[in-house]
């Protein structure tokens, strides 16, 4: 029994250290959240593995300028006439008596060990220069891709962080509403029992409080998918309790700061794009230099014994080879005609990118100067409302007001409350969005 009772005790101080563990809480500021983001994030991190195939795929194109060596050994046993004559001549061990027909035509076994270093060197290779050049390009794409991955991510964590203060800010809106709620409940049967008010007035007030329990379990709700959605965003355990540390404020208008603002045609995605379309221009080089001759080089230096691994013979060969495929088929004429169409398609994505991009700069500025107002008439909207319902309730507690008159002063007090912070939420992400399309934090 003793025995079972401290295994009992083992497994629940194991588990509650397992629940403490889950359960960390982790205070974090919009830097710190960023920081965290661009060392953990596995988009990012997959972005920089892409860099480095593309760096290496760049590197095997070094192939049209370096020699490609080989060693090799080879063990052969044979009685094939004419091969056994020629191992032995490549042995150096043909006699007189080898050119015996009788022994020509049935020579036996013969054995041959043959250790061989072989260089072939690439001289003139016109498409394959123009190949690196794309290969290079391609490099330099993802380079620009992997920065715009961080921007964006940047941006993601960004709004995602202000979307979990957001969320936080809701539930302390709500909860405080709640109980101004359980409040005027409260004072509604305290009315009730003097006879102040009828048993719909209480029904009402108490329906109000259920309504806000609901809201506060979504928001709660709410607020617990958006700090797992951080968390992931940062490379982190969901389980982790984030914390923000930076509240949602009212900035100072951006109008003006925007104004002479205008994308540079250097943004990151841009040239992943510009550098996409000039691979694709050195590829259509590429395939039109395959019409052109190739000159190569190659050498061999080869030992011959009838032991393994001996080397009491040897021989080398050296040589220049020109080819020139002159007709393939129609194959090259149709590669030319596919990297002319590939390179017309970049040229069409290229210029609608450009486009839309423009025509997202200027929403964006538009939709700043919408936030900003909006936070204003918000702000203003909730102190009436807030001014309102104070009014409202002190006539109530003098009996000058009805019980569905004060809980619709606040319910539309809870709405312009969540209407304000929203607004001011909504200000940041729009801010967020235009400084990702110019690449530039807006002070």
């Amino acid at each position: 029994m003793r025995n079972i009772i401290y295994l009992l005790i083992c497994f629940l101080f194991v588990n509650t250290n397992q629940s403490i563990a889950q359960q960390t809480e982790l205070q974090l500021s919009l830097k710190d959240a960023l920081q965290k983001a661009v060392e953990n994030n596995r988009q990012i991190s997959k972005a920089k593995e892409q860099g480095r195939a593309a760096k290496a795929e760049f590197r095997q194109t070094n192939s049209i300028f370096l020699p490609n060596l080989n060693l090799s050994h080879t063990a052969v046993a044979t009685n094939d006439p004419l091969a056994s004559f020629g191992f032995k001549l490549k042995q150096e061990i043909t006699t007189q008596a080898d050119f015996n027909p009788a022994l020509l035509n049935d020579p036996g076994r013969v054995e041959n060990y043959n250790t061989k270093f072989e260089v072939q060197q690439p001289i003139i290779n016109i498409d394959g220069v123009y190949g690196r050049k794309a290969a290079n390009a391609k490099m330099q794409a993802v380079d620009y891709t992997t920065e715009r991955t961080i921007n964006f991510t940047r941006f993601e964590v960004k709004k995602s962080y202000y979307q979990l203060e957001l969320a936080q800010e809701a539930v302390a809106v709500v909860e405080k509403s709640l109980e101004t709620a359980k409040s005027a409940l409260q004072l509604t049967q305290d009315n009730l029992d003097q006879g102040y008010v009828k048993e719909a007035d209480l029904l009402s007030a108490k329906v109000r409080v259920l309504e806000l329990n609901n809201k506060l379990a979504d928001a709660k709700n709410a607020q617990k998918q958006a700090g797992e959605f951080l968390a992931y965003m940062l490379g982190l355990n969901i389980q982790t309790d984030i914390v923000t540390t930076e509240k949602l404020d009212q900035k100072p208008s951006l109008l003006q700061a925007i104004i002479g603002k205008q994308d540079n045609g250097m943004r990151s995605d841009i040239m992943a794009y510009r550098k996409s379309m000039e691979a694709r221009e050195n590829m259509l080089k590429s395939e039109k230099m395959r019409f052109l001759p190739k000159l190569n080089a190659f050498g061999a230096y080869e030992w011959n014994d009838s032991e393994l691994l001996g080397t009491s013979a040897n021989n080398y060969m050296i040589g220049a080879s020109l080819s020139w495929d002159i007709f393939s088929g129609y194959k090259n004429v149709a590669k030319v005609q596919k990297a002319k169409a590939e390179l017309k398609i970049a040229e069409l994505d290229l210029a609608d990118y450009l486009s839309k991009s423009n025509m997202e700069i200027k929403s964006a500025k538009r939709n700043i100067k919408v936030a900003f107002d909006r936070i204003e008439t918000s702000k203003l909207a909730r102190e009436q409302a807030e001014e309102a319902f104070r009014i409202r309730t002190n006539r109530y507690k003098q009996g000058l007001e009805k019980t569905i008159d004060v809980l619709q002063a606040e319910s539309i007090s809870l709405a312009k409350n969540l209407d304000y912070i929203n607004s001011l939420y909504q200000y940041h992400v729009t801010v967020f969005q235009l400084e990702l399309l110019l690449e530039s934090e807006l002070q």
